[in-house]
């Protein structure tokens, strides 16, 4: 039987794929925490920004971060939020009942066009330690003013489990949802880069694809919806889709 390993951080949906064993062997792991205290965001939010958040991690983030100053999401009240991805919008409206916008892109180059778009030139970042590199440098380069609010950081997981079990064999497939998941691939099996790599790769979208690519990976399969739970629904016919090319 295949073996589809799934390193995101989180667990894939439960689903029975015929023909193939799902193995959840994360590769990262979060930590929560915030150099930043109230004050530092009051006086950036004086200026009327966007609020961006990156990802369900930062909507979780925030909430403890909150929760650590014993304060309520109205502490953003009139605040303008936009979110990356519609899983991350469906979540910080169940978390903090925020609504929010986000980009039909959903990528840092998407979240960019969006602000050009709209004319948005001040953004509060919500995100992790390491925010995207290609989104910084966008925001830099456009002359836009924001301020970064780090509310987690991911590390790397030594995953046992992973390394101990993973076979590089072409009828096994990796499904990858980040850059920095890629680098956690690496450390876990010791690999220098994915030139031999023979398990296919699967990615959940095009910034992902960019980073295994430049680690001289091949990418047999990206999701056309940046959405885990879309992936898997239709995986199994994709993976028969994309043989057969």
């Amino acid at each position: 039987m295949s073996v589809i390993y799934h390193t995101g951080l989180t667990k894939p949906p439960s689903v029975d794929i015929d023909g193939f064993e799902v193995c959840y062997c994360p590769v990262l792991k979060v930590e929560y925490e915030s150099t930043n205290v109230p004050q530092d965001i009051s006086d950036f939010l004086q200026v009327k920004p966007i609020v961006l958040m990156m990802s369900k991690n930062a909507v979780k983030g925030l909430d403890k971060w909150l929760n650590n100053y014993g304060m309520e999401p109205d502490f953003f009240a009139g605040a303008d939020f936009w979110t990356v991805g519609d899983r991350t919008q469906a979540y910080l409206q169940r978390t903090l009942e925020i609504q929010s916008f986000y980009p039909e892109e959903m990528t840092g180059k998407g979240v960019l066009r969006a602000l050009q778009k709209q004319n948005q030139s001040r953004i509060l970042l919500i995100s992790s330690q390491d925010p995207r590199k290609e989104l910084i440098e966008g925001l830099t380069l456009a002359g836009k003013n924001y301020f970064h609010f780090s509310v987690y950081k991911t590390s790397f997981n030594k995953n046992i489990k992973f390394s101990a079990h993973f076979k590089n064999d072409e009828s096994n497939y990796l499904i990858i949802t980040s850059p920095s998941t890629v680098d956690g691939i690496l450390k876990s099996l010791s690999f220098s880069d994915l030139k031999k790599m023979k398990t296919r790769l699967i990615s959940i979208g095009p910034t992902t694809s960019a980073a295994i690519r430049q680690n001289g990976g091949d990418v047999f399969l990206q999701s056309e919806a940046q959405n885990i739970n879309a992936l898997y629904e239709n995986l199994g016919s994709l993976i028969l889709e994309s043989s057969h090319q």
